[in-house]
């Protein structure tokens, strides 16, 4: 019997994502992005056993592009938090100080009653994502205030299908799942604020498409240290391009106009 299988904590990988995007859901004011990257990437290694995970400090900082000493740091908060727990091991050959055992924890009994009458108790003045927009309001925007789509974090990519223009959905949703979608599809909707609040992503998506696959692309070949920072910027670029064309395009209809005459 493999020595995870004594600490594995859930009957399936199913439910280990469950607990895992419904512990970032209630500690999010708790969890920083480095936090969240970091519980994602340990529920990465605790699948075959779920929920139980052999993991070195530095390789867990490999994986997140962070400091020891930072991971260190996170995996104490996590176990503050209640949402892992550490067991020590020690190495076979000379007794040594091995790995931790990091073990992503179920939630309690009363938790998911109170996560369940909670989501009772909103869900009944709450409106659904797919609720009519209000009039003049950009059909490409998410409100960032409603409840209903905060609650979206809590679950898989797909919940946001019918939120997000198509193809700025289908090339988030190949990387990302929703917690992540949510931040940087806001980050796009600030980026084109900050060029021109009436622009229509769905109108012109190809410049946003191509933003994000540059931007996807310069991290994997890691040209860039901060990847919130480069995408916005590159969306910002992409509105910048979209606003162009539409005045290129006005231009053109109004010396047509003109010629007619």
């Amino acid at each position: 019997m493999h020595y995870l299988a004594e600490h594995q904590t859930f009957s399936s990988t199913q439910a280990l994502n469950t607990a895992v995007y419904e512990h970032i859901k209630r500690n999010s004011y708790d969890l920083n992005d480095t936090a969240r990257a970091a519980l994602k990437q340990i529920a990465r290694y605790a699948v075959k056993f779920a929920g139980a995970a052999h993991l070195k400090a530095e390789t867990l900082a490999d994986l997140i592009g962070k400091s020891v000493k930072t991971v260190r740091r996170i995996l104490n908060k996590l176990v503050a938090l209640g949402i892992v727990k550490k067991i020590a091991t020690t190495r076979k050959i000379n007794g040594g100080k091995g790995a931790n055992i990091i073990v992503i924890l179920p939630l309690t009994a009363d938790d998911q009653s109170t996560v369940s009458s909670r989501a009772e108790s909103e869900n009944a003045d709450v409106p659904t994502v797919q609720t009519p927009k209000i009039e003049n309001e950009p059909s490409d925007s998410i409100n960032l205030n409603q409840k209903h789509v905060k609650d979206t974090v809590a679950v898989p990519a797909e919940v946001l299908k019918n939120s997000l223009p198509t193809e700025i959905y289908n090339a988030m949703s190949r990387y990302f799942d929703a917690v992540d979608i949510y931040k940087y599809y806001g980050l796009l909707l600030r980026a084109k604020a900050s060029v021109d609040p009436a622009l229509m992503i769905e109108h012109d998506p190809e410049p946003f498409v191509d933003a994000w696959y540059k931007t996807i692309l310069a991290a994997k070949l890691q040209r860039i240290r901060r990847f919130d920072d480069y995408v916005y910027i590159l969306f910002q670029r992409a509105a910048s391009e979209v606003k162009r064309r539409k005045m290129r395009a006005k231009m053109a209809s109004f010396e047509a106009f003109i010629e007619a005459e």
